[in-house]
């Protein structure tokens, strides 16, 4: 469906999991390999509980001082200290490789802090964010949908639109 004000796609659930990240793993490359190993190729990563990360890390949104119009420029933050997860939600999709293979896509928001000098912050999940103690999640594999696989030339992020496939339960 498109209107003038949004685009939207019907779509269904389909399998849903708890998943245990335990102290010392990459939190975004064990999604990203719980992705690969179950076939999931769109999915709703939400409601996280019972987690800390040390180290935190992080794209954030940041002003590029050489290109004031350039609004999506990100810059990596780590948090070094403890921190506790206060909130995580995001989206597994599909990327285009150079190969023109796809792999999963975690994109994934989460907000951290409540820890000794540890300000509360928040960004987009990037690889070297490490579990500290037991980390979990609610992943719900989302049917009925494919990538466009349109790039998005203005921001030249992942990010793609969907197509209903007719496949939706």
């Amino acid at each position: 469906m498109v209107n003038s004000k949004y685009q939207a796609v019907q779509c269904s659930k389909g399998r849903e999991w708890l998943l245990r990240i335990t102290t010392g793993n990459d939190v975004y490359e064990s999604i990203q390999q719980f992705a690969k190993d179950n076939q999931i190729r769109f999915a709703q990563v939400h409601t996280a509980f019972m987690g800390g990360f040390e180290p935190a890390r992080m794209m954030i949104w940041t002003p590029d001082s050489q290109d004031p119009d350039n609004w999506h420029h990100e810059t990596a933050m780590d948090v070094q200290n403890l921190t506790m997860l206060l909130s995580m939600s995001g989206f597994i999709h599909l990327r285009k490789l150079d190969d023109g293979k796809e792999e999963p896509f975690p994109a994934i928001h989460y907000i951290v802090g409540a820890a000794w000098n540890a300000p509360i912050t928040g960004g987009h999940l990037i690889q070297g964010t490490i579990a500290k103690g037991n980390l979990e999640v609610f992943i719900t594999e989302i049917l009925g949908i494919d990538s466009k696989h349109e790039d998005n030339v203005n921001i030249h992020a992942p990010e793609n639109w969907y197509v209903e496939t007719g496949k939706a339960r």
